[in-house]
């Protein structure tokens, strides 16, 4: 009875955060056609912003022109032309990738219907060959590409979520993967809340 408690309430908490994310995708609205144009000028060292979240154990650096914003637990990407999206959740306090993962199929294949998963293998999220999945769908008459990557530590799991147009710039994708490849995983440190 109390496993089947705990397994409702891990299956709430992992639906809760990958229909969060999804909603996300959505009002980001990276579809506005801005990833059909090529970037007008990228500098060849952009200036990086270093993020790290100590009470999820997770850390990467985007390019500053990448606009970040934080809803509940999901830290949200967006590169400047708005032809792509980059999504960081952690929505499982242990490791538990197959069930992260089969969530966020689901979620993603209703977000995007009619979408069809067009790999299902291990790919490099940061140092780590992780698990993942490519998904191809719609979203208002236009074609999505998804790449979902899922790990774990001994302490949480992760889910990055890439989301592209069509056709992105080539120089936005190449900073989306520098960005995938910066991610990194640690300890969770819990800081206490000072009361006054």
């Amino acid at each position: 009875m109390e496993g089947d408690i705990s397994a409702a309430q891990t299956r709430r908490r992992i639906g809760g955060a990958v229909l969060l994310l999804a909603g996300l995708i959505v009002a980001v609205l990276v579809l506005r056609g801005g990833g059909d144009k090529p970037a007008a000028t990228v500098a060849r060292h952009l200036p990086i912003r270093i993020v790290s979240v100590p009470p999820l154990g997770l850390g990467f650096a985007h390019p500053t022109s990448w606009r970040r914003k934080v809803t509940k637990r999901v830290i949200g990407l967006r590169s400047p032309d708005g032809s792509i999206v980059v999504f960081f959740a952690s929505p499982l306090a242990r490791p538990g990738v197959a069930a992260v993962k089969a969530e966020a199929e689901i979620e993603l294949r209703r977000q995007f219907a009619p979408a069809t998963i067009v790999n299902d293998s291990r790919q490099q999220l940061g140092n780590r060959s992780v698990a993942s999945f490519e998904l191809q769908g719609r979203d208002k008459g236009k074609t999505v590409h998804v790449l979902e990557l899922v790990d774990s530590t001994q302490y949480r799991t992760y889910a990055v979520t890439v989301v592209t147009g069509a056709h992105p710039s080539r120089s936005r994708l190449r900073e989306a993967r520098q960005i995938v490849a910066t991610v990194r995983f640690s300890k969770p440190v819990i800081t206490p809340v000072k009361t006054p």
